[in-house]
C-alpha cells in the first residue's frame, strides 16, 4: 500500500483545512479510510528531515516523492487519499 505523509504545523489555516477535508472525505467515502496517511508536525518532530525540501505547508509526499505543496482544495485532498490506497 502506498504511504502518504502530510507535513503541517499547528495553527496553519491551510493545514487545518486539509485535515478537516480528510476527515469529511473519509466519512463521505468510507473506502478512503483505507488510505495510509501519516501526519507530521514540522515544529514538533525532533530531527525533522523531509525527503526533499519544501517551502509551504501542507505538503504531501507519496512514497517519499512530493506530490502537492501548499494550495490545497477538497478535490485535491480526495485525489491524494485515493492515491494513498
Amino acid at each position: 500500500m502506498p504511504r502518504m505523509t502530510m507535513y503541517h504545523f499547528e495553527g496553519c489555516p491551510a493545514c487545518g483545512d486539509a485535515k478537516r477535508w480528510m476527515n469529511e472525505l473519509t466519512k463521505e467515502h468510507p473506502e478512503l479510510q483505507k488510505a495510509n496517511v501519516e501526519l507530521v508536525d514540522v515544529y514538533k518532530t525532533s530531527n525533522f528531515s523531509p525527503p526533499e525540501p519544501f517551502y509551504y505547508v501542507p505538503t504531501f509526499f507519496l512514497d517519499g516523492r512530493k506530490v502537492l505543496e501548499g494550495a490545497v482544495s477538497k478535490e485535491k485532498v480526495e485525489r491524494l487519499l485515493r492515491q494513498a490506497m
